[in-house]
């Protein structure tokens, strides 16, 4: 005779049946803990980097234009130099002009004329005169340019050497909250980086597998070298070449590198001249679908943008991550990609 279970009975065996499906071994639920541990380390340690980066790359785009103002300085104080010369030699013309205009008189032109024989004398007088006013008259007008296009020149000068203190003011300003910032976040990255070392140390003793994908695996530079074209492979040898190297805000080799600064560095060495800023960097080079990265393609970072790395095939990239820490190679899966370029072309 079967036994009929009471409603009540029946409910609590549905729940103790649903308990044991959903309820994880304490395997897992270890697993999990360490995942969302690492995952929060991680996630903090890309809040302080881009705090710090935008910083960074800011003071990288006040760099490049005072280099640039500082260059224009350059040229336009050549310039004004070489007007001041041409101005000092036509001033000795026109003083000797008027020596010479001033020795012979006007009566000696006048007289000249009136003591024409013929109508070729009395012409050759009246185009002495002439020539003699002309020549008078160029001269002044030459120099009137002159001194025109000198104040011209001088005003820009002014306003260049203006813009380039207000730049050099920024730059300190900047180089200033940078400083603060290291200072503050030295000793928390430093600990976020602890933790993510041994999380994934206690993850790989609990799965080789999630061990294998969390640390770096071995580049093949003879696959890299079959994928990429000549330019490029040029570019990522470089870049790998650099691997340990520490990163240093502002810095674009061959000791120490941030971010753009590794990359500029390493595409350099191809011949490609790239800015010392990430968002620059975007700008100069045509978009590339994810799925048709390259190595060599620079892949882009955060809103606004404030990280690049090289891409280097399977899935992996070479960049200067934030200070503490060296060039390495990481997964270029990131959840704040923006998008990718490919400079040289």
């Amino acid at each position: 005779m079967k036994r009929i279970l009471s409603s009540r009975a029946a409910r609590l065996l549905a729940a103790l049946l649903m308990t044991a499906v959903v309820v994880p071994p304490p395997s897992l639920r270890a697993q999990t803990r360490l995942d969302d541990d690492l995952e929060g380390a991680k996630a903090r340690l890309m809040e302080l980097e881009r705090d710090f980066e935008l910083v960074v790359e800011e003071y990288n785009l006040v760099h490049e234009d005072l280099t640039s103002i500082q260059v224009r300085i350059g040229l336009m104080d050549k310039e004004v130099d070489e007007i001041r010369h041409r101005m000092s030699r036509k001033r000795t013309s026109a003083v000797a002009l008027a020596r010479e205009l001033y020795k012979a008189g006007p009566s000696v032109a006048i007289e000249a004329v009136l003591a024409a024989q013929d109508l070729g004398e009395l012409e050759a007088g009246l185009q002495y005169l002439q020539t003699s006013r002309t020549q008078q008259s160029q001269v002044f007008e030459r120099l009137a340019a002159d001194q025109s296009l000198l104040d011209d020149k001088l005003v820009l000068l002014e306003r260049a050497e203006a813009d380039a203190l207000a730049k050099e003011r920024r730059l300190g300003a900047l180089r200033e909250e940078i400083e603060g910032k290291v200072a503050e976040q030295r000793d928390e990255i430093a600990e976020l980086n602890a933790a993510i070392e041994r999380i994934e140390r206690q993850r790989a003793e609990r799965l080789a597998a999630a061990a294998a994908a969390a640390t770096t695996a071995p580049v093949d530079i003879g696959e890299i070298a079959r994928r990429a074209n000549p330019s490029a492979r040029v570019a990522v040898e470089a870049a790998l070449s650099q691997l340990g190297k520490p990163y240093q805000w502002g810095a674009a080799g061959p000791d120490s590198y941030d971010c753009s600064g590794l990359t500029m560095w390493a595409w350099a060495h191809a011949g490609v001249s790239l800015p010392h800023n990430s968002g620059a960097q975007y700008a100069a080079t045509p978009r590339v679908a994810r799925s048709d990265w390259q190595p060599g393609d620079l892949l882009f970072f955060g809103s606004p943008i404030h990280h690049v790395g090289m891409y280097i095939g399977d899935g992996q990239m070479v960049e200067a991550p934030y200070t503490g820490s060296q060039v390495r190679i990481v997964s270029a899966s990131r959840t704040d990609y923006v998008g990718a370029g490919r400079p040289g072309v």
